[in-house]
């Protein structure tokens, strides 16, 4: 068993604006969010014993409201940082460029990443995490890193993935493959 959450709200997150590697901070709902995932949480019946967390701030401010409201180890891991949207961090959501960019799961951002990166990157700590069962993780991530988890658990047809979007500071359970 594994458990995801996308950071807090940021302000580009609010106002529609493509946040990749910029190191963006919470905003006030974000850390309103941050501690309403720390209190859920808690009160989960089989509890997380790590946390592990994006280095970009916002991830890491989330994961340090969960890690001390519930005293969890917390760990940095830079194969959960977001997407690289290169020449398109910074800039609106809405652009059609970006949007006719953002299906292609192999075609990288000029400058940037691609969502197939983000995946070859996170699935070799998946499965690391898997071969340890002793502990139940917390991965405080991005997005699009969620996006690559959630098609490593639960394979997605291609539109399905890029509709699939995750709401900031919500918990999501994964558990083992079954292949």
């Amino acid at each position: 068993m594994l458990y995801v959450a996308r950071h807090g709200e940021t302000e580009w997150n609010k106002e529609g604006i493509v946040s990749g590697r910029s190191d963006i901070a919470l905003s006030e709902k974000g850390y309103q969010q941050a501690i309403l995932l720390a209190e859920e949480v808690a009160e989960l019946t089989v509890p997380i014993t790590k946390i592990i967390h994006s280095p970009l701030e916002r991830a890491k401010e989330t994961a340090r409201l969960v890690s001390e409201r519930n005293q969890l180890p917390m760990k940095r891991d830079e194969r959960l940082i977001e997407l690289d949207y290169g020449d398109y961090d910074g800039t609106s959501e809405k652009q059609v460029d970006y949007l006719n960019r953002r299906i292609q799961f192999a075609m990288r951002y000029p400058n940037g990443e691609s969502l197939m990166d983000v995946y070859a990157r996170v699935v070799p700590l998946l499965k690391e995490l898997e071969q340890d069962t002793e502990n139940v993780f917390l991965l405080v991530c991005h997005n699009s890193v969620t996006r690559a988890i959630k098609n490593y658990f639960e394979p997605l047809e291609n539109q399905a993935v890029f509709n699939y979007r995750t709401p900031n500071a919500k918990l999501i359970r994964f558990d083992k493959r079954t292949d």
